[in-house]
């Protein structure tokens, strides 16, 4: 059974709160970094795979988008986008992005913010995604750093101050962590695993980026200084 965390009442809640109150790495590292890489979206048709609140749904219609689609399997996270967007030019559905049958030719652009670590089985999702573009479209999706999505685990304190650990990093698969409640399952992949199956599905690599936090950003937000150490998200851009 695919999982459905988000729909969990107390994760959810306690996610929310961390989104409204900018609390995460989302909106000082990831979504400028994401936003920067997506060309060319006015009159384009684009597909978001996990589209949860929908702000990256309302930044495509800002953008003059002709046609967004937002998928999610959580219902709380629909029902919230549905609150914030209310435009002919989104739909929204409440499906698993393993259960999605995308259109053959029918996007732009597909992406995918912060998902994909959620997602056992990669290669069948990212050959629906090939499918459903047209050709020369974009896909781009970003995701937990496999060198955090390896153990999983926190900063280590050490005579010389605190470290990230990394372990297991070769061992792909299941790893389970406790953010908000206990057990949440999230899959480990290297990078070359994530670009091997990208281009053996067609995919031509046009940009994989590690982002760190601005140093602007730091200034006001000095609780992010440890990921000028490791990369705590990883973006890669590709088209068909």
């Amino acid at each position: 059974m695919k999982q459905n965390i988000y729909n969990d009442p107390v994760f959810f809640e306690s996610y929310k709160e961390l989104r409204e109150n900018d609390t995460g790495l989302n909106e000082e590292i990831e979504i400028p970094a994401f936003r920067k890489l997506i060309d060319n979206i006015e009159n384009s048709t684009v597909l978001d795979l996990g589209c949860g609140f929908g702000s990256q749904l309302q930044f495509l219609l800002d953008q003059k988008a002709k046609e967004v689609i937002g998928v999610d399997i959580s219902g709380r996270m629909i029902n919230e986008a549905k609150k914030g967007i209310r435009s002919g030019k989104i739909k929204l559905i409440c499906t698993a992005i393993e259960d999605y049958r995308i259109e053959p030719g029918k996007f732009d652009i597909v992406l995918s913010s912060m998902t994909f670590h959620y997602i056992k089985d990669l290669d069948p999702v990212l050959e629906n995604v090939y499918n459903g573009l047209k050709t020369g479209g974009q896909f781009i999706f970003s995701i937990e750093h496999p060198v955090c999505t390896a153990l999983l685990e926190d900063w280590v304190e050490t005579e010389k101050g605190k470290i990230w650990s990394v372990a297991r990093y070769s061992q792909e698969g299941i790893r389970y962590q406790n953010w908000f409640v206990p057990g949440v399952k999230k899959y480990h992949r290297k990078i070359s695993t994530l670009i091997d199956s990208l281009i053996a599905t067609g995919f031509k690599i046009c940009s994989v980026e590690e982002p760190e936090p601005p140093r602007n950003i730091l200034k006001k937000r000095p609780d992010l200084s440890g990921h000028m150490e490791r990369p705590p998200i990883l973006i890669i851009k590709s088209e068909k």
